[in-house]
């Protein structure tokens, strides 16, 4: 799979394809993205607020998918925690860097394998992992793990899809892939994860759609495969 580069940030970043397609879609979004949600998303600011009751103060948290640093990059910030933000989207990232400047951003793909930063004392990403097979979502998980200490908290958030049915957002439409609170468990022990909990929360999508968000409460342990022990 050929690769593309793109000049828009300090550093030369290399994004694959699929990386390079959804930031021109986030970059032509802007604070609409924001705004679209604002309201929607009590859920992800309480799993924010109960992390940081996890952590010491100080800890090294990692936002991946950040978009514009808000709620949760800013959030954590004020909370104390030192906060790492990655997106693929420039556009985005630029409006996180002026709203959270006490967080640090940089343009990333989370599947570059050559990203180098961490290990994180907890990584986030909610709703950043979204339309992934499940092969790409248990690699995601994967890297995710990588970029946490051993102990370490993953929590993940992603809107549940039991059908591939047409979904709305933001003046488009598309079909996602299938993404079912049973599989979740699997998936994170096949990434190496030992899972807490899984939280099943009621949300509102873009359109101001019912939609359910599954928030999955994982650690990395010395053994890459928990579920084997």
């Amino acid at each position: 799979m050929g690769q593309t580069q793109d000049n828009g940030s300090e550093d030369i970043v290399v994004l694959a394809p699929q990386a390079a397609k959804m930031a021109a879609f986030f970059d032509s979004l802007g604070l609409g993205y924001q705004q679209a949600f604002e309201g929607r998303k009590t859920s992800q600011i309480q799993a924010a607020e109960r992390l940081m009751g996890r952590l010491d103060p100080g800890a090294r948290v990692l936002d991946v998918g950040c978009g514009t640093g808000l709620p949760t990059a800013g959030q954590l910030s004020e909370g104390g925690m030192d906060v790492t933000g990655i997106d693929v989207s420039e556009g985005l990232l630029a409006h996180a860097r002026r709203q959270v400047p006490g967080a640090r951003f940089a343009r990333a793909d989370l599947f570059d394998r050559s990203l180098d930063i961490g290990p994180f004392d907890a990584v986030v990403s909610f709703y950043s992992l979204v339309d992934l097979s499940a092969d790409m979502f248990i690699a995601a998980l994967e890297r995710l793990r990588d970029l946490t200490v051993t102990g370490g908290t993953v929590l993940v958030a992603v809107s549940e899809r039991r059908t591939d049915d047409e979904v709305r957002f933001m003046d488009t439409s598309y079909r996602p892939a299938l993404c079912r609170r049973e599989d979740l468990d699997g998936w994170a022990r096949q990434a190496g994860l030992w899972v807490d909990e899984l939280n099943i929360c009621p949300e509102q999508g873009a359109e101001g759609q019912p939609e359910t968000g599954l928030y999955l409460w994982a650690r990395r342990f010395r053994d890459s495969h928990p579920s084997r022990s």
